[in-house]
């Protein structure tokens, strides 16, 4: 177990003869300090090194020449690897990663003190966050009545329901004719007695629950890609469908939980790249019994939006189900968080709380 201290000593009174290479086993770089040591060029080095090791945090030291990879940041608990670990000493036990230390940079630049005081990830965990950051759109400024008209609707005894929990953009007129236009989290549609369909959504222009007939949205967005969808209701009829976007939808209903989990982690950080959309490909296209349209797919997963209150209740239903399973989502949500060489705290509290909530 080699030792900061010594490192730094060695540095510092034989560094031009780099015997500080050898105690840490860097053996060639050693070799080529005494050949050149006549040019003061190893001695210099030497004494760079001295303050580069006095400075430098322990968990930085042991990460990087121990190769201890038990260690965590102190602020958001994200494993410390050589490069994600800070260079200087900061935090409990004088370690944090480079995303934390940035932020306390800039702390201190503004208040003139070294102390970290974003809880952001203790919110995560704590549940006080209830809405994630809404991907930037083209269009700024919505609008909607003063009060809603809620929509009186009756379904049928048995009714045939299908999960959505898909974002849209829509243009809506109810049925006093009051129109307006709304961001929705559109979680399910089901048929009506009156042969139209309910969607019961989450509107975050009135920050609550609505629900919408379909008949009235007169144009239906995609949030994402801007694209707008001519015809809104076989955009639902579809779904109902053996139709390649009914075959996805359907893959979505049995994967619930997991793929919201995914989503919520992805999105956490307010953007859902291409690589982490990736990651949620594969996993659907591995648990689907029928090959699904790569295209539709991606658009779909896309459009997916999870609250963190039905992440939660995602996490609580993933806890009942095998070792295995939770094991396979916490394994794809750090895959998704390590796309990012410096992981967003709110990405990195949602996989704390992921550990947390399932138990790994």
């Amino acid at each position: 177990m080699k030792d900061k201290k010594t490192a730094a000593i060695l540095a510092l009174f034989l560094g031009g003869l780099g015997i500080h290479r050898f105690y840490l086993g860097q053996t060639v770089k050693g070799i080529f300090s005494i050949l050149f040591c006549w040019t003061f060029i190893p001695s210099a080095i030497g004494l760079f090194d001295f303050f580069a090791f006095t400075f430098m945090s322990k968990e930085f030291f042991n990460v990087k020449y121990n190769k201890d990879l038990s260690l965590h940041c102190s602020v958001c608990k994200t494993q410390l690897l050589e490069n994600v670990v800070s260079f200087w000493g900061l935090g409990e036990n004088n370690g944090a990663c480079k995303s934390c230390f940035k932020k306390i940079r800039q702390h201190s630049k503004e208040t003139g003190e070294y102390k970290f005081e974003n809880d952001e990830v203790q919110k995560i965990i704590n549940g006080e966050i209830n809405n994630r950051p809404l991907p930037k759109t083209k269009k700024d400024n919505f609008f909607i009545p003063e009060v809603d008209t809620l929509e009186e609707v009756e379904l049928p005894e048995e009714f045939e329901s299908i999960n959505l929990n898909s974002l849209a953009q829509i243009t809506y007129t109810d049925s006093k004719g009051q129109k307006s236009e709304r961001r929705i989290t559109m979680y399910s549609v089901n048929p009506t007695i009156d042969n139209d369909y309910m969607i019961r959504a989450y509107c975050h222009e009135r920050k609550a629950p609505r629900t919408f007939k379909m008949s009235r949205i007169v144009e239906l967005t995609d949030m994402e890609t801007g694209e707008i969808f001519d015809n809104p209701t076989k955009y639902f009829l579809d779904r109902f469908e053996d139709s390649p976007i009914g075959l996805i939808t359907k893959c979505f209903q049995k994967l619930e939980s997991e793929i919201l989990i995914l989503t919520f982690v992805a999105r956490a950080d307010g953007y859902l790249r291409k690589k982490e959309r990736q990651i949620i490909m594969d996993f659907i296209n591995k648990n689907s019994s029928t090959n699904l349209d790569s295209n539709l797919l991606e658009n779909e997963i896309r459009r997916t939006y999870c609250e963190s209150q039905d992440f939660r209740k995602c996490l609580k239903n993933l806890s009942s189900k095998t070792t295995e399973k939770r094991n396979e989502i916490l394994t794809l949500s750090t895959d998704i968080v390590n796309t990012d060489k410096n992981p967003d705290p709110l990405e990195l509290g949602a996989l704390e709380l992921i550990k947390k909530e399932l138990l790994l």
